[in-house]
């Protein structure tokens, strides 16, 4: 299996425990592909992160069709025009 170093820009979606028999429990998905993000790095703080929209960089593989990744860093990135915005 070979990986390839990748950038990707989506939100975090909980995965079902049971959907995933290498324990990701969260993917990124851009452009409805998606990449299950695999528990070490700093990807396991991600799983506090659903429904956020991230930037987040790592390396990517490919097994069975599944897109695993390896997030080495992320940010947080904020949504214009959210219905929290405080503008006066």
């Amino acid at each position: 299996m070979s990986t390839s170093s990748i950038t990707v820009r989506g939100y975090v979606e909980a995965l079902p425990r049971k959907k995933d028999e290498r324990q990701a429990r969260v993917a990124i998905v851009q452009d409805e592909v998606e990449y299950r993000v695999l528990t070490r790095g700093a990807g396991v703080d991600l799983v506090d992160e659903v429904s956020a929209q991230v930037e987040a960089s790592g390396t990517v593989e490919e097994q069975d069709g599944i897109k695993y990744m390896t997030v080495r860093s992320y940010r947080l990135l904020d949504e214009e025009g959210g219905w929290d915005d405080d503008k006066a």
